[in-house]
């Protein structure tokens, strides 16, 4: 009698297993099988899906193909021509590499592959249904390799519950095809849904295919760079903040070539954008990393979604750096989305008006400016500036590249930068009227000029304290009577033990007992704000953001994003303020002297520009 009850499982239900990792859905079958036909080389892949993947998948290349005998021997649990030894592992440059995708895609469905090698007389035709045993046929001679998956989970039932809806499984296969078809741009490709043409891309460069696949409008509102970071190539196609997304499914990296979705670097791409974009809003871009394949491993997910750097924060500090030079170079230019968005709302607003589809301003800097016009009598009609959000924390390793002007990026980094940097001169006028006590009218060579007074004061405010906080020559002003501040439990310890934290953020305060301290010194630029209210907002953000481990100057990153971008929000301009000509002819020319100014710190934009022919469209003098 046999007492074990350990036993080897068959190939059958081993493949079925890997299968329930590899192929979790239509999707990733396509993803797989594009990835082979990328690493047979072929400059051609097209792809056609019936029944949203579950009825057919057919992927033809004009790859390598295989022999007869490497044909056969690929359906093999962990059969593959990538690599030969561990050491290989360390250094792997292909999209595929374990030999798990076509014994667990076949395992799983009716599978057939044609293929042959370039120049052969002779191919082969094999096929596997469920798993079972493979059979092979001769086949007519071809380039490259046509797999044809039939009947998708046919001996697993129970996946076919787990599917979505055929709309929602057909455009993951769409978002794959696209991914792939971002990375490799020299690849012409072809995807065909139930017999209709859904995307079509022929060779191109990798700008071209970046503003194909991403779109017409972020290639207005977008800008692009390449720098070197410490041994690795950063090219980066990047959005104007004031361009924004409502998740983040249009921030996208590649690796190597390979397209990953990595949140550490999800986390770097917003920490860059952080003090110039809405907290619940998410940058639009491609940032492209070539590393040593030595210092990252591919091998650490079943899908290879997901990579391990070697030094991650290397990494997440080359990508943030990108992303504050592209900034620096986007100077105070606002989407052209942001006109576009005011148009339609006066065209709504106008029925007389011509309709129009859309706006034909394109991203630019408003010219000079022109004067003597009357003021006319605007309505600021049904706009209100979004609610404001708070802000959130970066990490501190970061802080030098965020706060820190792009030329000090390259002298310490030793940044090699592409591309022409571009003219920050921004030009907005002279003011013609203040409407409704929240927006300045101004007026250009080139159309007019419409100003959010509150959002663009509190970003030249934050700009301001940022500087002065972080260049250590922050003026402080003592206070000519104390301020008493209670706090009471962890609040009050983590005082105790950290109050010379505050001195760099210009505030000093004396200990009166356990939980009762005295407030002698704050910012000079913010000594007119409630002392208590401003000092506790500060220990907050020290205590929430760990300010522990981030002692001295190196660490004040996201104290400062926190606490200055509330603060600057409070000390500035409000919108309902009788400004005086003097007043807002002031505001313009400081809004063309500061940093970021398209933007406010919460992520709104600070300004809008109508061109004339927006205008005369808007009036129907142009069609």
């Amino acid at each position: 009698m046999n007492d074990s009850v350990v036993h080897i499982l068959s190939s059958q239900v081993a493949n079925q297993i890997a299968a329930g990792e590899v192929v979790e859905r239509p999707a990733s079958a396509v993803k797989e099988l594009m990835e082979n036909a990328l690493d047979a080389g072929a400059t051609q892949v097209t792809v056609r899906i019936t029944g949203a993947g579950k009825k057919g998948i057919v992927i033809e290349d004009n790859g390598c193909g295989m022999s007869p005998h490497d044909a056969e021997l690929s359906l093999q649990r962990h059969a593959t021509s990538k690599i030969e030894t561990s050491d290989d592992l360390h250094r792997i440059a292909s999209h595929g590499f374990r030999g798990e995708a076509l014994p667990s895609i076949a395992s799983v469905s009716r599978f057939r592959m044609q293929t042959g090698l370039a120049g052969s007389k002779e191919a082969i035709e094999v096929r596997v249904d469920g798993g079972a045993e493979t059979e092979t046929r001769p086949a007519a001679p071809r380039t490259g390799t046509r797999i044809e998956v039939l009947d998708l989970f046919l001996n697993t039932p129970a996946r076919l519950n787990f599917m979505r809806t055929d709309k929602t499984e057909e455009a993951a296969i769409v978002e794959a095809f696209r991914s792939l078809a971002l990375a490799n741009p020299a690849v012409g490709m072809l995807l065909e849904l139930d017999g209709r043409k859904r995307l079509a891309f022929s060779s191109q460069d990798a700008a071209s295919r970046a503003v194909a696949i991403l779109g017409d409008a972020f290639a207005e509102n977008s800008i692009e760079l390449s720098i070197e970071h410490e041994g690795m190539q950063i090219s980066a196609h990047l959005g104007l903040p004031t361009f924004h997304h409502r998740d983040s499914t249009k921030m996208m990296f590649l690796v190597n070539g390979r397209v990953i979705r990595d949140k550490q670097l999800i986390a770097a791409m917003r920490a860059g954008y952080r003090d110039v974009m809405f907290h619940d809003r998410y940058p639009v871009g491609l940032i492209r990393l070539e590393l040593d394949p030595a210092d990252v491993d591919v091998n650490v997910h079943p899908a290879k979604l997901e990579v391990r750097f070697k030094s991650p924060q290397t990494v997440r500090a080359g990508v943030v750096a990108s992303i504050r030079i592209a900034i620096e170079r986007m100077g105070q230019l606002v989407a052209s989305t942001t006109t576009d968005q005011a148009m339609s709302a006066m065209q709504g607003s106008m029925p007389s008006a011509s309709a129009s589809s859309g706006s034909s301003y394109s991203a630019g800097r408003p010219g000079g400016s022109l004067g003597g016009a009357s003021t006319p009598n605007f309505s600021s009609g049904d706009f209100r500036p979004p609610a404001r959000p708070t802000s959130g924390g970066v990490p501190a390793d970061l802080q030098r590249i965020l706060f820190s002007s792009p030329s000090a990026h390259e002298a310490e980094g030793n940044y090699q930068l592409d591309g022409e940097q571009g003219s920050n001169e921004l030009h907005l006028g002279h003011p013609l009227a203040q409407i409704h006590r929240c927006y300045i009218l101004a007026q250009t060579a080139s159309g007019v000029i419409l100003v959010d007074q509150h959002a663009a004061h509190e970003r030249m405010t934050y700009e301001k304290l940022k500087k002065q906080l972080l260049g250590k020559s922050i003026a402080t002003q003592m206070l000519l009577e104390p301020v008493s501040l209670s706090l009471h439990g962890e609040a009050a310890a983590w005082l105790h033990d950290n109050s010379e934290s505050l001195v760099a953020f210009g505030v000093e305060l004396d200990l009166a007992g356990e939980e009762s301290f005295r407030i002698r010194s704050v910012p000079a630029m913010l000594s007119a704000e409630p002392v208590a209210d401003l000092v506790a907002e500060l220990i907050e953000a020290c205590r929430l953001l760990g300010s522990e481990a981030e002692a001295g100057s190196s660490g004040q990153a996201r104290v400062l994003e926190r606490w200055l971008g509330n603060r600057a929000c409070k000390g500035s301009i409000k919108s309902g303020r009788l400004l005086s000509h003097e007043e807002q002819e002031s505001l313009l020319r400081k809004m063309e002297k500061t940093p970021n100014i398209a933007q406010c710190n919460h992520g709104r934009p600070t300004y809008v520009s109508l061109s004339l022919n927006d205008l005369d469209r808007l009036f129907g003098r142009k069609e």
